[in-house]
């Protein structure tokens, strides 16, 4: 079988796997890259690990296209794409034997996480709460959810209004990977999901599949649209540090590790499969570190 054609293959073997869209596509574009190096009609028996390893260490991986050096965690995500891939095809019985067998990832720093801080965040509730239009309105549930649960934008997105069990205090979202996963709100949470719902969902209005995030034409909201809102929102606080919606997730760990001090139960609330993905949020900074030497 030729390399192109595997490659078409392992994608949609991604998809149905559950795997997010954007390993979809990140492993889609290293394939590609490598297609493009290596010949995409050379036949996957003739690929040998030397090829693997000429590759990796060539300007194709090590450099961006504008000559600057890429990221070791850039370099392990290639990595990890080849070995999957070439895992793939063995069990698919391409191949006789992996040419990626003898891939390893190199140590990479881990990326520290983007969080708000306290100020930041009663200054941002405080805007939001001062802003009486319908969309303020909107706009702060969506604010209050993302830190109050720490779930993904994609599950906030997917929301339904009957995915919502005040009486239980749950939402029940889809998560990464497509899987069902149950999340508990706070009290407050609560409250504010039961006066939304009142003032925008009346009963008659209350199917399972009405989106509770809604644009003005009452169509679902889209993540596009919740990123470029809460960046005006950060910009009328005066925030000006770079952060994403993603930065209320990153925020929601923090503090809830901060609170209890309880790892286990960080991954547990952000439905991590490994708790090594987890103990970022158990780093201490080297600012807080050197405050805490003084």
């Amino acid at each position: 079988m030729r390399l192109s054609q595997a490659t078409s293959h392992f994608t949609r073997q991604l998809a149905a796997n559950g795997c997010s869209v954007h390993t979809q596509r990140a492993y889609a574009r290293d394939l590609a890259a490598f297609a493009r190096w290596l010949g995409e009609n050379v036949q996957l028996s003739a690929i040998k690990p030397d090829d693997l390893a000429r590759f990796l260490t060539s300007d194709e991986v090590l450099n961006t296209p504008d000559g600057q050096p890429r990221k070791p965690i850039t370099i392990n995500r290639t990595k990890s794409a080849l070995r999957s891939f070439f895992q793939f095809c063995l069990e698919s019985g391409w191949i006789e034997q992996n040419p990626a067998r003898l891939i390893r990832s190199a140590p990479a720093a881990a990326k520290e996480s983007s969080t708000l801080t306290e100020a930041e965040i009663r200054g941002l509730k405080a805007v939001l709460a001062e802003n009486k239009g319908k969309y303020a309105a909107r706009d702060r549930l969506i604010f209050e959810i993302l830190l109050g649960t720490g779930i993904r934008l994609g599950s906030l997105v997917g929301l339904n209004v009957g995915d919502i069990d005040l009486q239980s205090g749950t939402l029940h979202i889809r998560a990464k990977g497509g899987a069902q996963e149950r999340v508990f709100l706070n009290p407050g949470l609560c409250a504010m999901l039961a006066d939304y719902l009142r003032e925008n969902a009346p009963e008659a209005k209350r199917g399972g599949n009405v989106p509770l995030i809604r644009s003005k034409s009452g169509r679902r909201l889209g993540g596009r649209q919740i990123q470029l809102n809460f960046a005006r929102w950060l910009k009328q606080v005066g925030i000006t540090r770079p952060f994403s919606v993603h930065s209320c997730r990153h925020t929601f760990a923090t503090r809830l590790y901060q609170k209890t001090g309880d790892l286990y139960l960080v991954q547990r609330a952000l439905g991590h499969r490994q708790i090594t993905t987890t103990e970022i949020y158990a780093r201490v900074s080297d600012e807080r570190l050197r405050s805490a030497l003084v």
